[in-house]
């Protein structure tokens, strides 16, 4: 038996949960239309009040648990009262995610949105917790490469529960390439893109799911898909409209991030039965059996996503077949796998720490 608590901005968890109050600057910034563009500064500005806020409420528990970046004072104040502490990291070590994030950003001319400041707390996070949660092994081994102990760093990849994801039916009569997420420059879209537009096929389309942030990208979507009527710009999230109308109709999903912890959207078109093209610098990969569930490619491989989605477009029978492997193969992520991954880990550092 165990009681939970949770800190947060907004929403409904279903347990007992102590809702933090939005930075007052922050705030203020977004009422300014110059000052509004600095997500470095917001970010910062919120994570650090968030931080703050739960640091001052925290009680007297046996584990405490935050999430990179907005939680620094609260690892702290956490150790003084003689908790057990968690971060839980999303990304790949911050070192990699963030030269990869500048690098990508500096391609379209834009600020990346990290902080300073904040990369600099992440790192001091990382000292601080007990144990590192990552999602993926590949977000594993960039923690060891960076000389972590290996108990420290632990692997809980998230869970699926395959029957609430409708399997894809390959009908369309065209062959179709989504790409799921935020169109963001460490997303790699724009290597995709450049990959669909080299093929030319006149029976296929590329389907971009997402938001557009900065202007110099959202001018560079427009200036795509002006120049290919095959690209198209679908400005909803899944959770909007729905899995079956979003990887349902897809014949493969592109995700060529260039640094993802896991990459949940990965997760999800595995559990609707398409393949999936991914990067070695996405965490789900390792789930990516080539040439049977999907293919894995270097990052920033535009040549490679040409490869592998010709081999597709003119073997669409193999379609379904890799699909049907690529559900099976995320089923094997289930609540009890997940589970066991922490106990796992929270018992073996209670054991030393407490020895």
């Amino acid at each position: 038996m165990f009681a939970l608590s949770v800190f947060c901005q907004a929403g409904e968890t279903g347990v007992p949960t102590r809702h933090i109050s939005e930075s007052r600057w922050s705030t203020r910034l977004r009422t300014v239309p110059l000052l509004r563009r600095r997500r470095d500064w917001l970010s910062l500005l919120a994570e650090k009040n968030f931080d703050h806020q739960v640091s001052g409420q925290l009680s007297t528990a046996d584990i405490f648990q935050g999430t990179t970046g907005q939680c620094l004072e609260s690892l702290r104040t956490a150790r003084k009262k003689g908790c057990l502490t968690i971060l839980d990291v999303v990304t790949l070590h911050n070192e990699f995610f963030s030269a990869q994030t500048v690098q990508e950003c500096a391609h379209f001319g834009i600020r990346s949105y990290q902080h300073p400041l904040l990369y600099q707390r992440i790192l001091e996070e990382y000292q601080c917790a007990d144990l590192i949660r990552v999602m993926s092994e590949p977000a594993r081994q960039t923690f060891l490469d960076r000389g972590f102990a290996p108990e420290r760093v632990f692997v809980a990849s998230p869970p699926f529960d395959i029957m609430r994801f409708p399997q894809a039916r390959f009908q369309s009569g065209r062959f179709t390439v989504s790409f799921v997420g935020l169109l963001e420059p460490a997303k790699g879209f724009h290597y995709l893109i450049d990959a669909f537009r080299s093929l030319n096929r006149a029976d296929s389309e590329l389907l971009l799911w997402g938001n557009t942030g900065a202007r110099p990208v959202a001018r560079y979507i427009r200036e795509q898909i002006a120049a290919c009527r095959a690209i198209q710009l679908r400005p909803f999230s899944v959770s909007e409209i729905g899995f079956d109308k979003v990887y349902g109709i897809s014949s493969v999903l592109v995700h060529p991030s260039l640094a993802d912890g896991f990459g949940y959207v990965v997760g999800e078109a595995m559990a609707c039965g398409i393949p999936v093209i991914t990067t070695t610098t996405t965490g789900a990969s390792q789930w990516i059996v080539d040439g049977v569930n999907g293919y894995v490619v270097r990052p920033r491989d535009r040549d490679a996503i040409r490869d592998r989605l010709k081999y597709l477009m003119d073997h669409p029978s193999q379609l379904h077949e890799m699909g049907q492997a690529a559900r099976a193969t995320i089923a094997k992520l289930t609540i009890d796998q997940f589970r066991q991954s922490y106990c796992e880990a929270i018992s073996g550092a209670s054991s030393s720490i407490y020895a």
